[in-house]
């Protein structure tokens, strides 16, 4: 299959991911009940992947030592941008947090080009300029008299968005002469390794694990294995897309990911609002749908 429309698929479990992890977080982390329980239930999924993965994979212990600690860390760094990803999701909906992601294809091309020696024409260095402008619209708050930029889900979300395109970057200069399933088990060993380390030695996020579980019972669990499920589905589907061109041209196939969320909450709202409702004020909606197509214009760019 070509690499763009592995790259598109991941793209739209990942827009489900995003319609699941909001409802979670708006209805199950609120007060003393934060976003630490779901990070803890993203990380022990990764032990379960790293042990599906281990019981079908052969010469996982091939690689070397430098290379399997690279890649745990890009586990360890799945975690860092979770963490900022659902704690701006507390405050802001989630089709104005999902627009931010379209920045990592930004950082994918400066790493790439520096660590990988991949590089953009000038068409597509500009269609990222043309992404930024969107972005910078999708964030202005027109709810308010005088218009207010997001100083602070701005901060949260540049930096998680760097540490994705920064673990993107280092899962294909490992694994780009490499076995591809032997380096998401190594992946998967840190994400789960991290989990129990922050299980024992943060009180905080275990208390809101075990309390997030007891107040949400099995609903609550659904919701985190759908999430889980297409996360990790489309975090496998864009590793190995990236093994088949740049890791930048990747990245940028998520360009459609606010669209299709957008698209995702607006349904929601119409058809089951208790999971995911969306402002439908023209004067909300109508910045987020110019913002969305100013960006997706900006992705064309970079195809030409």
């Amino acid at each position: 299959m070509n690499w763009f429309f592995i790259a598109l698929i991941a793209t739209f479990l990942w827009g489900i991911s995003n319609i699941a992890d909001e409802f979670i977080v708006k209805k199950y982390s609120i007060g003393k009940r934060g976003s630490g329980g779901l990070v803890l239930f993203t990380s022990f999924m990764g032990i379960l992947m790293a042990i599906l993965v281990g019981l079908f994979t052969k010469g996982l212990f091939d690689i070397s030592l430098t290379d399997k600690l690279l890649l745990i860390s890009t586990g360890g760094m799945t975690i860092g941008w979770i963490i900022l990803y659902l704690y701006t999701l507390e405050t802001e909906d989630v089709s104005s947090v999902v627009p931010w992601f379209l920045t990592i294809p930004i950082f994918g091309y400066i790493l790439g080009f520096i660590f990988l020696g991949e590089n953009l024409t000038l068409n597509q260095q500009a269609g990222s300029i043309v992404i930024v402008i969107g972005i910078s619209l999708i964030l202005i708050d027109f709810t308010e008299e005088k218009k207010k930029f997001k100083w602070r889900p701005a901060i949260y979300m540049m930096i998680a968005c760097f540490i994705v395109a920064m673990s993107g970057v280092i899962f294909k200069y490992v694994t780009i002469e490499g076995n591809f399933w032997i380096s998401s088990f190594w992946e998967y060993v840190g994400l789960g390794f991290l989990g129990i380390v922050m299980y024992f030695i943060v009180p905080k996020y275990r208390h809101e694990f075990h309390l997030m579980n007891k107040s949400g019972g099995s609903k609550i669990f659904f919701f985190n294995i759908i999430s889980e499920i297409t996360t990790i589905g489309g975090n496998l589907l864009t590793n190995y897309a990236m093994l088949l061109a740049p890791v930048t041209m990747v990245y940028l196939v998520g360009s459609f990911q606010p669209a299709i969320v957008l698209v995702l909450t607006l349904i929601s709202t119409k058809l089951t609002p208790h999971i995911s409702k969306e402002n439908m004020s023209k004067q909300v909606l109508l910045p987020k749908i110019i913002a969305i197509i100013i960006m997706i214009l900006g992705s064309i760019f970079l195809f030409i």
